[in-house]
């Protein structure tokens, strides 16, 4: 990924071209699923937007500012931060994209005025109407968690019961997926809400 300054605007750069030989294959793949995924989300505000195809294995989007959200700038202000997220994401989820790593900090981003963007759109996934039928519940529910994680973490005392509950049900989710990391911190804070 390249930051680049043209006179006309401030680019990032996503290149797969010096992957290695043996995965470039994939990563080609990957780079074009995100282009095709930030192309439907070109009126969606608070993401990068598509520039341009460069060639088969480059894309151009435009630059988000902000910094890493982080605790300090949530515990300043999380509700507000929470109402953005979900707003950004039932925007993501009309144009019929879900994200699906929001749970990771990197991803979100925090501007000067107190605006929350999302980006990396590399793990993001826009299903065909059969597919949003079947999962799009429990796919909606796993971007919208983020938001409660984050409460769960960085301001236990937020948290409504409701919130506690979402926090623990993912956390049965998340268990039967192997791969998943276990979220202890998350789910006893939940429980203590609960009484």
């Amino acid at each position: 990924m390249w930051r680049v300054e043209t006179p006309a605007a401030v680019l990032v750069v996503k290149d797969v071209r010096h992957s290695p030989r043996s995965t470039r294959w994939i990563a080609r793949l990957l780079l074009q699923r995100e282009r095709r995924i930030l192309a439907r989300l070109a009126a969606v505000e608070g993401v990068p937007h598509l520039a341009g195809a460069i060639d088969r294995d480059a894309i151009a989007l435009t630059w988000v500012a902000g910094r890493t959200l982080d605790k300090w700038s949530f515990r300043q202000r999380p509700r507000e931060l929470i109402e953005q997220l979900r707003v950004l994401t039932e925007s993501l989820h009309a144009a019929g994209v879900f994200h699906l790593d929001l749970h990771q900090r990197n991803n979100l981003l925090v501007d000067e005025r107190g605006r929350l963007s999302i980006v990396d759109f590399g793990a993001a996934i826009a299903p065909g109407p059969v597919t949003r039928a079947l999962f799009g519940r429990y796919l909606r529910f796993t971007d919208l968690h983020a938001a409660h994680k984050f409460l769960a973490r960085f301001t236990p005392e937020e948290l409504t019961e409701e919130e506690a509950r979402a926090v623990l049900h993912h956390g049965l989710l998340r268990r039967l997926w192997p791969f998943s990391l276990k979220r202890a911190r998350e789910r006893r804070a939940a429980s203590r809400r609960l009484g």
